[in-house]
């Protein structure tokens, strides 16, 4: 079976990810608290460096970052700035230098590599400016990967997995009433369990198939797009489709002004 790496693999989507995938891949569970070669820590480059030293190699087919932290939470002006600041290196700086050393190997197997975005990235998120901004950079990144890794035939994709119970809403939960609707969203989600994870578990063995190589650049919504096969062609062919992009009603408009 191919192999592939889910970061991040004790979370909620990431242990998820690994119980189901394990039956069509070969499965390296990596995490901050597993005591073996797997442990990996993006807080931490040396536990990065050592991470790929020790289980990177030509055998891995795909890579799965559901890594993230999502504090701290509150007005940008009222958080202390070392731990914004932290955040992003987490999220997004020290993921960078992770895919940045395992793409120098030059990997001849490696085809598929998938991101996980968060709230804030497609509209503004008030209290979370730290976790939005490093998502929205890692989305960017994504795509720009994506472009430069076409002539490898390496497909990059991000999904937005939509509101699932997890720790994240816990810590909003604990946050308390002061987050308004962020509170009441979080406590539904808790209270309910969220989003459908098997749809985010359909979308990255899709994601992950030969039948989608070429569907590189994309975010998508594991809850809202409802991405079948009959639809990647389309993906394939529109560099658009799937992006973010600035409505400027000359190359890309509302719907409503479409008549």
């Amino acid at each position: 079976m191919k192999t592939i790496i889910i970061l991040g693999s004790n979370g909620e989507i990431g242990n998820f990810l690994s119980e189901n995938l394990s039956d069509t891949y070969t499965v390296l569970k990596a995490n901050r608290n597993t005591k073996d070669q797997n442990y990996i820590n993006f807080s931490d480059r040396d536990s990065i460096s050592h991470f790929i030293k020790n289980n990177i190699n030509e055998n891995i087919y795909g890579i799965i970052n559901c890594y993230g932290v999502q504090k701290p939470i509150g007005d940008f002006t009222n958080t202390d700035f070392d731990d914004w600041e932290e955040n992003i290196m987490i999220n997004f700086q020290n993921y960078s230098f992770f895919i940045h050393n395992v793409l120098n190997q030059n990997l001849p197997n490696l085809k598929k590599v998938i991101n996980f975005s968060g709230g804030g990235v497609i509209s503004p998120r008030k209290g979370f400016s730290s976790y939005a901004i490093s998502k929205i950079s890692l989305y960017k990144l994504t795509e720009i990967l994506a472009e430069e890794c076409r002539s490898d035939k390496i497909d990059f994709n991000i999904i937005a997995p939509g509101a699932i119970k997890s720790k994240m809403t816990e810590e909003i939960i604990k946050q308390g009433s002061d987050l308004g609707d962020e509170y009441l969203s979080a406590l539904e989600v808790h209270s309910k369990g969220g989003d459908n994870k098997e749809n985010i578990l359909k979308l990255c063995r899709l994601l992950l198939s030969s039948k989608s190589d070429g569907v590189t650049g994309k975010l998508i919504s594991a809850q809202w797009d409802n991405i079948q096969e009959s639809d990647l062609d389309l993906l394939k062919n529109d560099n658009d489709l799937f992006n973010l992009r600035r409505i400027d009603k000359k190359f890309f408009i509302k719907k409503k002004d479409i008549k």
